[in-house]
C-alpha cells in the first residue's frame, strides 16, 4: 500500500502536475489523520470496555457487601429492640409508687443488660478508596458510599464510647454486689452487701439509662441506613441496567 502511493507521488511529480501532487498529498494527510482518529476511537472504546468491566465488579461486590449489611442491620435492630422492652419496661414499673426493694430487684432480674460492640463491613469501599477507583463510580453513587462509611464510623465510635461507660457502671454495681444479689445470695461473713443494695440500684439505674439511650440512638441510625442502602442499591440497578 505504501508502495502504491509512493509511485503515484513521484509520477505526478514527474510529470510536474504540481496542483494534483498537491490534492494528492492533502488527501493523503487527511487519510493518515482518520486513520489517526480510528485508532484513537478504538483504543478508547477498549479503555472505556476495560473501565466497564472493573466497575461492573465493584458494582457486583458492593451489591453483595450491601445485601450482607442490610441482613445484619435488620438482626441487629431486632436484638436492640428486644433490650430496649426489656429496659422500658423496667422503668415503667419503677413508676408504681412505694416499691420496696426487693421487689425492685426483682425487676432487674427481667432486664437484658447483654449488648453487643457494632462492626461494618466496609471492605469494598475501603478498596475502593485505597486504589483511587472510586472515581470510576458516578458522583451520586460515590458521595453516597462515602457518607455511608461515615456514619458507619461515627456510629462505632459513639457506641463503643458510650457502652464502655455503661460497662464501667455495671462494674461499680458488681463491685458493690450486685451479682450476688442477681444469684440470691447477698449475705457473706463480713460482708455487708445488704447495706449498698440502694447504692447497687441506682448504679445500676443509671448504666441501663445509658444503654437505653445507646440503643435506642443506635436503632434510629440502622433505620437510617437501610434507606441510604436502598438508595445506593437502586442507583446501581440503574447503572447496570445501561450496559
Amino acid at each position: 500500500m505504501i508502495k502504491f502511493f509512493r509511485k503515484i507521488r513521484q509520477k505526478l511529480l514527474s510529470e510536474n502536475k504540481f496542483s494534483k501532487y498537491m490534492i494528492y498529498a492533502i488527501g493523503e494527510i487527511i487519510l493518515v489523520v482518520i486513520g489517526i482518529l480510528i485508532a484513537l476511537g478504538i483504543n478508547n472504546w477498549n479503555e472505556n470496555r476495560k473501565t466497564d468491566g472493573i466497575k461492573q465488579s465493584y458494582y457486583s461486590q458492593i451489591i453483595f457487601d450491601l445485601d450482607k449489611e442490610t441482613k445484619n442491620i435488620e438482626e441487629r435492630v431486632m436484638y436492640l429492640d428486644s433490650g430496649i422492652t426489656s429496659v422500658d419496661h423496667y422503668f415503667e414499673l419503677m413508676k408504681t409508687p412505694n416499691l420496696e426493694t426487693t421487689q425492685i430487684l426483682d425487676k432487674l432480674q427481667k432486664v437484658r443488660f447483654t449488648f453487643d460492640y457494632i462492626a461494618f463491613n466496609t471492605n469494598t469501599i475501603e478498596s475502593l478508596e485505597s486504589t483511587g477507583d472510586i472515581k470510576l463510580l458516578p458522583e451520586k453513587i460515590r458521595n453516597l458510599l462515602i457518607e455511608l462509611k461515615r456514619k458507619q464510623d461515627l456510629i462505632s465510635s459513639r457506641a463503643k464510647g458510650n457502652y464502655g461507660n455503661y460497662l464501667n457502671g455495671y462494674e461499680k454495681a458488681d463491685e458493690l454486689g450486685f451479682r450476688r444479689i442477681q444469684y440470691s445470695n447477698p449475705t457473706v461473713k463480713d460482708l455487708d452487701i445488704e447495706k449498698n443494695i440502694p447504692e447497687i440500684i441506682l448504679t445500676i439505674e443509671a448504666a441501663i439509662s445509658l444503654k437505653n439511650y445507646t440503643d435506642k440512638s443506635i436503632r434510629n441510625n440502622f433505620n437510617e441506613m437501610l434507606k441510604d442502602i436502598s438508595d445506593i442499591k437502586q442507583l446501581i440497578h440503574i447503572e447496570l441496567n445501561k450496559t
